[in-house]
């Protein structure tokens, strides 16, 4: 995976093993040491430096093939083999000698900073060097989620010291932001960039940079929306409330689990209260099992390791702390199911104290709370999680099952929402958005600017640190390989079909490399299907009758899930909600059907991006379909040249912003008017340039209400709504 180039030590120094002498939350300090010898590196994700503190003797830069010394001037050295362009950064006033091991007293000083360079000009060595002395010392993020406008901001923070401030040398470092995040970054970057296994890295200059991503929603269920054969579905429900839930191990039990925690909302829906009430038992009775010291399942916390193991356990997750975030995810969306329904047991007096800590296991939230560390599974630079616990293998950690870890981040998310811990709700939106967003790059390459050029296939079914594969740790179907990053299907996988076009085509390669249509976990790859094609995703299933589910599904959830999506249509990515519990879905005739979920005991008007608004009952579920079709383009991360953005913010009292994009200069009118199509305002009438605009509109004079504003550039016009709530 890797061939050693430079090798940075201190003359004498000889040491046996690594330490961790500190971390961050994407950086790490290791230690080696030696009697009166040591040495340290602070590296981390997107840092093209590593710092070392040196302690005891010379410094050692040590090349395994001679290099070719392209810059030489003083302290610095610029270096290339094998294509690699490396620059190294001693104190101002120091020395090199060598030609190929190279040794330098540091002037008598005791740091040192080494680059990977992304050329070999003189200029890029000489910007990198007035970043060099600019030592790392902690990395951090923040998170903050807008519930009014659905934004997810992201901050990320280095901490510095300056060393060395001769030659107007500067305390700000330079970071390479991987391809999720630059393309979700306002931040000014360079000019410079790399390769990675993760696409193209461009580089920031400072310590400091955000993100913003739109925040999909998520639903605790579907609504009951399909021309379904209601006693069908009743039917298939009572079958499975003839189970109960054996003893398992936690991944195995976890899937029945979720299993029964979709049926309990598909019962309540039939008005199968017995029904529902069995499942929601059944699953108080095993969790209730898990969280109980002794007998057949429990819970039980490692001091020496921070970590909560369930026993029986699997797949490593006992001795090498693997997959905590999968196994966790289904027992806490079982929680989350029960909390709507039972809100005693749910509390932190009761059960809900076990479910939190179950989330901090895999993922803590608190920096407070030592029992666990920071955010275990998320790797939060990479912008995805990893399912190794220890991470020990050449080509670094992996995550097969991206959805399963998608899975731990909406059962967060409903548990935060149901249990009103707004806390673990943002840490699940945090971890649902941001994932979602590197998924669509790493697993699925959706905009086909990760996978190398040429590469066969549509999707990965792991990915590891310096590569992908397509393939599982537990077999080569064609159905597994695809399937492991789909399922669960839940009312949180709306996801998966943000690229309608990417889900065809993968299911397509499903179909080529099997030789025809899926023969295991069909049920699952029609739901996935039906994200993209729901008429389609139907004929299969009714073609099938006979079918056999997959173990973590049901024919009642199949059935209700495949209706549903034919009813109601495909999801729409770009219509957002004022509240996080939401979804919005487009039929083939062009009709929008908006469903938000309200976990509140009052009464909840929820306000869509496009204007559409609606009023929730106390913890129920409703659903509109707008009364005229409309026109939704595809998902698109990069905006049109002529474009009408959402007002901000929507609803708003009594002053927001219009802002909108002209490809070149022209003519612009910007008019507000009422629903009877009276014009109120005219914000903008003359000749404007290319680029972004922004107008404030003040309302004050208007009445709560709808309002239309109409913007026309040249022989075009764009029109949106927006709510004034006073």
């Amino acid at each position: 995976p890797f061939s050693p180039q430079l090798r940075v030590g201190v003359d004498g120094l000889t040491a046996s093993e690594t330490k961790t002498s500190d971390y961050g939350d994407w950086t790490v300090t290791a230690r080696w040491e030696n009697d009166s010898k040591s040495l340290e590196a602070t590296l981390g994700h997107g840092l093209p430096f590593v710092f070392f503190k040196i302690t005891g003797g010379d410094a050692i830069v040590a090349s395994q093939q001679t290099p070719f010394i392209w810059y030489r001037q003083n302290e610095v050295l610029g270096l290339t083999m094998d294509g690699k362009h490396y620059g190294i950064f001693a104190p101002s006033g120091s020395t090199w000698s060598g030609s190929s091991t190279f040794q330098s007293s540091l002037n008598g000083k005791d740091y040192l900073t080494v680059a990977l360079l992304p050329d070999s000009q003189t200029a890029t060595i000489e910007f990198f060097q007035k970043h060099a002395y600019a030592h790392v010392t902690n990395s951090m993020i923040e998170w903050n989620y807008d519930e009014i406008s659905s934004e997810l901001t992201s901050t990320y923070t280095y901490e510095s010291e300056l060393v060395d401030s001769a030659d107007g040398n500067v305390n700000e470092t330079l970071t390479a932001l991987y391809l999720h995040q630059w393309k979700h970054s306002d931040d000014e970057l360079t000019g410079y960039s790399y390769t990675s296994p993760r696409g193209e890295m461009k580089l920031k200059q400072g310590n400091v940079f955000s993100t913003e991503l739109k925040f999909s929603g998520i639903l605790p269920a579907l609504p009951d929306q399909g021309d379904y054969d209601r006693s069908q579905l009743l039917t298939f429900v009572k079958q499975v409330a003839n189970e109960s839930l054996p003893v398992g191990p936690t991944y195995e039990n976890g899937k029945a689990m979720g299993r029964f925690s979709h049926l309990v909302h598909i019962a309540d829906q039939l008005g199968a209260k017995t029904e529902r009430d069995h499942f929601i038992d059944q699953l108080k009775f095993r969790l209730e099992d898990w969280f109980t010291a002794g007998g057949s399942q429990e819970y039980s916390y490692n001091a020496e390791w921070d970590v909560l193991t369930g026993y029986p356990s699997g797949f490593g997750a006992d001795n090498q702390i693997n997959d905590h975030h999968f196994h966790a995810s289904y027992a806490v969306m079982s929680a989350a199911t029960i909390a709507q329904y039972d809100s005693s047991w749910a509390s932190q007096e009761n059960w809900g104290g076990m479910v939190n800590l179950l989330i901090k296991d895999a993922n803590n939230w608190d920096r407070t709370d030592t029992q666990f560390p920071f955010l275990r599974s998320h790797d939060i630079y990479a912008g995805h999680s990893w399912a190794s616990g220890h991470g020990a293998f050449g080509d670094g950690n992996n995550q097969e099952s991206s959805s399963e870890s998608m899975n731990f981040a909406a059962a967060a998310f409903l548990w935060g929402q149901a249990t009103d811990q707004k806390e673990i709700r943002d840490l699940g939106i945090f971890l649902y958005t941001t994932e979602a967003t590197a998924i669509d790059q790493y697993w699925f390459d959706v905009e086909d600017e990760v996978f190398p050029q040429n590469y066969p296939h549509k999707a990965l079914g792991i990915v590891w640190g310096s590569k992908g594969v397509h393939g599982t740790w537990f077999g080569g179907e064609p159905e597994f390989i695809h399937g492991i990053n789909i399922l669960p299907i839940t009312s949180a996988s709306m996801y998966l079909g943000r690229n309608s076009d990417y889900v065809v085509e993968n299911y397509n390669e499903v179909v080529a490399e099997r030789g025809g249509q899926p023969t295991i976990w069909k049920d699952v790859f029609w739901e996935y299907l039906a994200l993209a094609d729901p008429d389609l995703a139907l004929s299969y299933y009714l073609a099938d009758p006979n079918y056999q589910p997959f173990d973590g599904e049901s024919r009642a959830h199949t059935l209700h899930w495949l209706y549903n999506m034919k009813k109601m249509g495909t999801p729409v990515m770009n219509i957002f909600a004022d509240t996080p519990s939401y979804s919005v879905f487009l039929d083939k005739e062009g009709f929008l059907t908006y469903v938000a979920y309200n976990p509140s005991a009052a009464e909840l008007l929820v306000t869509f991006s496009d204007g559409f608004s609606m009023t929730i009952q106390p913890k129920s579920i409703n659903t509109a379909t707008g009364d005229t079709p409309v026109s939704i383009d595809k998902f698109d991360e990069k905006p049109q040249d002529f474009s009408l953005s959402q007002n901000y913010p929507n609803p708003f009292n009594p002053v927001t912003i219009i802002s909108y994009s002209l490809p070149n200069s022209g003519e612009v009118t910007l008019e507000v008017y009422s629903l009877l199509g009276q014009k109120l305002a005219s914000l903008v009438s003359n000749r404007q340039s290319a680029g972004t605009h922004s107008i404030q509109f003040d309302a004050s004079s208007l009445s709560s209400g709808v309002y239309f504003y109409r913007l026309k550039f040249d022989d075009r016009v764009m029109i949106k709504k927006m709510t004034l709530l006073k």
